[in-house]
């Protein structure tokens, strides 16, 4: 049986870890290990904290799932593992729908009530939360993060390390470039380009050349 480790305690973990303890095709496959965080002590944790990221050496039936929501720190600890040889697993919550011909890759997670629909490829390292629609033969970048009710239309491409806040919207066959952030409520309607802000809390704006603090 192999072991799994969860790397990052804050919200979006408690949130998996919820699911996982109660979802039988996991625990009856993975022994869960513990955690390792760079920030909780063991007093805030339900679960053994193991060591922060940095020391942790991968052991030989360890398997790791990230759970952080935060793009970018989830692209460095998903590298930074990889170097020393780190094997991940993804998480596919049973309630959602996965179609035959999708392609998911490692150490994505797909919660509660998500649909991906055919043809739709995900990158490493993605987290899809609660209620998402990932279109027909669209394209979620590394380490990317959907937030509760988003949607990714059809033949829409996601870059790398993006963020779509909640019920966050891409149009079908556009581009939304890398590291670029979705606001709440907001729609991209247009290519964007990379490290971009969209936001609809005034009129439509998209802000260039904006890196995710």
């Amino acid at each position: 049986m192999k072991n799994l480790v969860f790397v990052g305690g804050g919200g979006f973990f408690l949130e998996l870890f919820d699911y996982i303890k109660r979802d039988l095709s996991v625990t009856e496959k993975f022994s869960i290990k513990g955690i390792i965080d760079d920030v909780k002590t063991q007093s805030e944790l339900p679960l053994r904290l193991l060591s922060n990221v940095e020391d942790y050496d991968p052991e030989i039936d360890d398997v790791f799932l990230i759970t952080l929501g935060s793009p970018l720190n989830r692209d460095k600890l998903y590298k930074s593992l990889k170097m020393k040889g780190a094997c991940f697993i993804s998480y596919i919550h049973p309630s959602a729908y996965i179609a035959e011909t999708a392609s998911i890759e490692e150490g994505c997670i797909v919660a509660p009530y998500s649909i991906v629909n055919a043809k739709a490829v995900i990158k490493a390292n993605v987290a899809v939360n609660v209620h998402c629609s990932v279109g027909h033969e669209s394209n979620l970048g590394q380490s990317s993060v959907l937030s509760p009710y988003s949607a990714v239309n059809g033949n829409a491409i996601v870059g790398d390390q993006c963020f779509l806040g909640t019920r966050a919207t891409v149009f079908p066959k556009m581009v939304l470039g890398d590291k670029s952030i979705v606001d709440s409520h907001s729609y991209v309607k247009s290519n964007v380009d990379s490290k971009s802000i969209v936001s609809l809390r005034g009129e439509y704006v998209v802000v260039k050349n904006r890196l995710m603090r």
